[in-house]
């Protein structure tokens, strides 16, 4: 009996010691996280902070990739070579019009109309000046070959400029979704500007990065000086996230893919990729803070490399030599879907992470040579296709880790990692022999494609509570 109530006794001050002991951890981490908030609040709440930390990224992600731009292209030219439409020439302007139409049509916006007049002008011309002396001091050649005014990108400026206007007219004091409007626009723009092979991709980020901060410093210093004259409607939208808020979120992404694989062309033939660029738009829905669905679309474009080291095989023709090998970059279009997963961590910092499984598309490519005649009088024979590859389909997973820095209530900046797995059988032919000249190709096999890939990459991302 004693021995009972001595164990009662001590269970009861083990548990009473574990309780004090855990209220305590309790105590310091929710300190800690408090801490941690605040910091980071404060930090966000700068104005400097608030005029750079979109530009900056977007100028940071511009310097990385400006010896990319091939990459890049490739993508463009393996899923859509031939676009070409001009309506990004009028595209820029949309949101500006907007609001213009907007005031007109009685719709009152955050300033007067002499203050959002004096705002835009400043806004142009420190964007234009910007524009037009990088275009003219750099001189960098267009994708297209047309002119030596490539970088920066004076249509993504306009049009990043303008959506900021719009963001900052009604976007803040009305609704998010002028702002979502406005960002879409001009995110359109810049896709367009690549598709239509007018721009590299550091064109189009530096060029969102001048838009977004001239429009930034027009209205910091038209703030100046107006002080609070021509103020109509206050700020109203909250700047950070709601607490217990509903990550929801659509964004376009773009992002560079290191692969760790091959494909893989009978015994002795293997294409290796050193990377690839995608362009992709993601959206979800969330249920709760935590946990929500959603998916993605993403389209991918890999140049490839030869291994001759590993081919055995003789040319098709005792007459010709390899003089040379080019094959045609991998094109993958997958669609993918499943949990989405979000973690507060301050009022305006989210961690993430997603598990998804889809469909993945391989695009047909060919592998190329170059043959020369061995004697006299050497001729030549170009672009023989040396592997002829067809469309295939398979399965896709993905999983990956993301943070996004919330610029305001209904926008922020998502840097991400992503994990890719797919496994593709393609059906190929191979040439057998060039007999007068003409290729002759064998039967049809199955090449292997089996793929991993990390991705990483950040975009501008539309949050909807």
């Amino acid at each position: 009996m004693l021995q009972r109530k001595t164990l009662s006794i001590l269970l009861i001050m083990l548990i009473t010691s574990a309780v004090h002991a855990l209220q305590k951890d309790s105590l310091i981490f929710i300190n800690s996280e408090n801490e941690f908030e605040t910091a980071y609040n404060k930090i966000s709440e700068n104005k400097v902070y608030r005029m750079l930390c979109v530009p900056v990224p977007l100028f940071a992600i511009s310097a990385i990739t400006y010896d990319q731009g091939d990459k890049f292209r490739t993508l463009r030219n393996t899923h859509v070579p031939n676009f070409h439409y001009r309506y990004d020439d009028f595209l820029q302007y949309a949101p500006l019009a907007a609001v213009i139409g907007l005031k007109l049509g009685g719709v009152e916006s955050r300033s007067s109309w002499p203050r959002l007049l004096v705002s835009d002008i400043l806004a142009a011309g420190i964007m234009a000046t910007a524009v037009n002396s990088m275009k003219y001091t750099i001189k960098r050649e267009r994708p297209d070959g047309s002119k030596n005014n490539s970088f920066p990108s004076g249509h993504t400026a306009t049009a990043f400029m303008a959506a900021t206007i719009m963001h900052r007219e009604y976007g803040l004091t009305r609704s998010p979704l002028y702002s979502i409007g406005g960002y879409t626009v001009a995110t359109a723009t810049a896709f367009s500007r690549q598709l239509n092979n007018r721009h590299w991709l550091s064109d189009v980020l530096a060029g969102a990065g001048i838009g977004v901060l001239s429009a930034e410093l027009g209205y910091f210093l038209a703030d100046l000086i107006f002080k609070d004259k021509g103020l109509n409607l206050p700020n109203k939208l909250r700047e950070s996230a709601p607490k217990g808020g509903k990550p929801s979120f659509l964004e376009f992404s773009v992002g560079y893919s290191i692969i760790n694989g091959s494909i893989e062309i009978g015994k002795n033939i293997r294409l290796s990729s050193p990377g690839a660029t995608n362009m992709s738009v993601k959206g979800g829905y969330f249920f709760n803070p935590y946990f929500g669905v959603g998916g993605e679309i993403t389209a991918l474009a890999s140049p490839m490399a030869f291994d001759m080291s590993l081919y055995t095989g003789t040319t098709p023709s005792a007459k010709y030599d390899i003089a040379r090998v080019h094959a045609d970059p991998t094109g993958i279009f997958s669609f993918t879907a499943g949990p989405y997963f979000s973690l507060p961590v301050a009022g305006k910092l989210l961690l993430g992470t997603k598990f998804q499984a889809g469909y993945s598309h391989l695009v047909k490519n060919e592998v190329e040579m170059d043959f020369v005649e061995k004697k006299a009088p050497y001729t030549t024979l170009n672009n023989v296709v040396f592997m002829k590859g067809e469309n295939s389909s398979n399965y896709i997973l993905r999983t990956g880790l993301s943070a996004i820095g919330i610029v305001n209530r209904n926008l922020g900046i998502r840097m991400f990692v992503d994990y890719d797995y797919t496994f593709l059988k393609a059906p190929y032919q191979l040439l057998t022999s060039l007999a007068d000249e003409k290729p002759i190709y064998g039967e049809s096999h199955l090449s292997k494609h089996k793929m991993h890939y990390f991705t990483i990459g950040a975009t501008v991302t539309a949050l909807f509570w």
